[in-house]
């Protein structure tokens, strides 16, 4: 009995195409092409696709009768900016799987790019759609295709039909700005551009043409503000840096001569330049209000008004008080210069401050913390530079900056407000980060997992784990690798880990109910069993196996 629930349950894995880990595009697990298809794929995940296209040639050439293995080597291909081979590629995986969705979406998004083939390349994606219409992917291919046919109307429909179908999906918005910008409506496209902008700051693409459409408005100012921020994202080197740079120095020049201009014509007239004479302090009337200032600007001092804890009285009225002007001494005062007027009630009112605090009234009464304004500088200096951290992709760095900007500067403060929120974009970019990660360490752990390099799977499942270590089907693959090496007391532990997670993983329960069977206790086996029909929201072939393994055990 024990031998049957172990065959159903290999079959799962033998059998079932919807399987996380199942088997079935690789008939022949151990031979050469298929570890070279294996670890090709993995170069390509990792980036590394000068070496994917060494291992990849290699493998179509032993194993010619995989398709998968075309397609991929067409993808890096296509990555490494060749694109004669990426076409030939994919036409091969279209030979041996004329249904392969990615293979047409792909090839005929390549097509429609490099402008040849403009209609076949509207035919394949059309196909691509056909097979797999709620892709928001291949609807933006189709509609890309389209709009480099030149029929913009069914263009928009598409790109439209993929924002529907994912509204995160920038490069639709961006490609809808692009069919409005053909068109003329400038305003429409400037609309879309920016909604692709706040999708994904980081595409450079868009930013010029949201800056030309500005320009396209006669709004100069928003165009140069555009030009400015595309030009702290573009590489080093880069022709496009080059081209941004020209366009910033041309707007701010023109924008110099349109204010000098302005400015120019305003001071033609006569009022205008009297006052201008007054402000520079020419004639004799400046040279004597000069020399009764001198002495005022000598000791004079800045006090900044977020240092002065409270209201000031610098701009009252002055008082002549008696201690300032003798009352019998008319003469004395009115020789009182305006300079010492200004001194002794600077003298008064920093007394009146200093008497208002004690050492006691410091320790006793927290008060908010201060910093001063060379330290408030400093920490705004910090905030420019964690957002150029940022743009360059450094987000541990700049994490580190706003960190110490939350943790120094009064919670109050602008800064610390500015800080915070933008921190908490940051670690939500860096869990996004760990967990695209994850996914990709996963995925190459599934891949040595079908090829049957079981060490190798366990290096990248945990590698997966430490990026996330709450990601529950990470440790019901776990689980199944465990359990196809006869490590069964770690299977037993994973999957307990995977239901604690997430209960609605059928797998985990399988898996647990097959060890339970092993062990020599059915009634946990059926409890566990039961599980799956409970959770299930979608019959599969695991509701199948759990069937079949109840009946068995029922009737044993």
């Amino acid at each position: 009995m024990k031998r049957r629930i172990f065959a159903c349950f290999l079959m799962l894995f033998l059998a079932y195409p919807a399987f996380s880990l199942s088997f079935d595009a690789l008939p022949n697990y151990q031979d050469e092409g298929t570890k070279l298809y294996v670890r090709g794929t993995g170069k390509i995940q990792e980036q590394n696709y000068a070496e994917a296209i060494t291992d990849l040639r290699r493998a179509v050439k032993l194993r010619p009768d995989i398709p998968e293995a075309f397609h991929n080597l067409a993808f890096a291909f296509e990555r490494t900016g060749d694109l004669r081979n990426a076409a030939r590629a994919y036409e091969r995986a279209i030979q041996l799987k004329p249904n392969y969705p990615s293979a047409l979406n792909n090839l005929g998004y390549l097509l429609a790019t490099s402008d040849t083939e403009i209609e076949k390349a509207v035919m394949l994606c059309q196909r691509a759609v056909e097979l797999q219409p709620n892709s928001a992917s291949f609807q933006d291919s189709y509609g890309w295709a389209l709009y480099k046919a030149g029929r913009h109307p069914e263009a928009v429909r598409h790109f439209s039909a993929a924002i529907k179908i994912d509204p995160s999906f920038f490069k639709s918005h961006f490609n809808l700005g692009l069919v409005e910008f053909a068109n003329n409506n400038h305003a429409a496209a400037i609309v879309h551009f920016r909604n692709c902008l706040q999708l994904n700051p980081g595409y450079l693409k868009a930013y010029l043409p949201l800056a030309d459409s500005y320009e396209k408005i006669n709004d100069d100012s928003r165009a140069l503000n555009v030009y400015r921020q595309a030009l702290t994202r573009a590489p080093e080197g880069d022709q496009i840096r080059r081209h941004l740079e020209r366009k910033v120095k041309q707007l701010t020049e023109d924008s110099k001569k349109q204010y000098f201009s302005s400015v120019n014509g305003r001071q033609g007239s006569s009022r205008l330049q009297e006052f201008m004479e007054r402000k520079n302090k020419t004639g004799e009337l400046g040279a004597r209000l000069n020399s009764a200032n001198s002495r005022a600007s000598v000791n004079s001092s800045f006090t900044p008004v977020s240092a002065v804890s409270q209201t000031s009285t610098l701009f009252a009225s002055p008082q002549m008080t008696a201690t300032m002007i003798p009352d019998n001494d008319s003469f004395a005062a009115s020789a009182v210069s305006q300079a010492d007027l200004i001194a002794a009630r600077n003298a008064r009112d920093t007394n009146t401050v200093a008497s208002s605090y004690s050492a006691a009234s410091v320790h006793l009464n927290q008060a908010p913390r201060q910093i001063t304004v060379n330290q408030e500088r400093d920490l705004e200096r910090k905030y420019s530079l964690s957002k150029s951290y940022l743009d360059r992709g450094l987000v541990r760095e700049a994490e580190q900056e706003l960190n110490t900007i939350v943790n120094t500067a009064p919670e109050s403060s602008m800064v610390a407000r500015q800080s915070r929120n933008l921190l908490l974009k940051v670690k939500k970019e860096i869990e996004d980060k760990s967990a695209e990660r994850a996914s990709t360490h996963r995925d190459m752990g599934k891949d040595f997992f079908r090829s049957g390099q079981y060490s190798m799977a366990e290096v990248e499942f945990n590698k997966a784990l430490s990026l996330d270590p709450e990601n529950a089907e990470v440790y019901k693959d776990m689980a199944l690798l465990y359990y196809n090496q006869n490590r069964y007391q770690e299977a037993f532990e994973q999957s307990k880990k995977a239901i604690a997670l997430n209960r609605t993983l059928k797998e985990a329960y399988v898996v647990l109910a097959s060890l339970y069977a092993r062990k020599g206790r059915p009634d946990d086996a059926l409890r566990t069993l039961r599980m799956v029909k409970e959770v299930s929201t979608r019959r599969d072939a695991v509701d199948e196996l759990a069937e079949k393994m109840l009946a068995s055990l029922s009737g044993e």
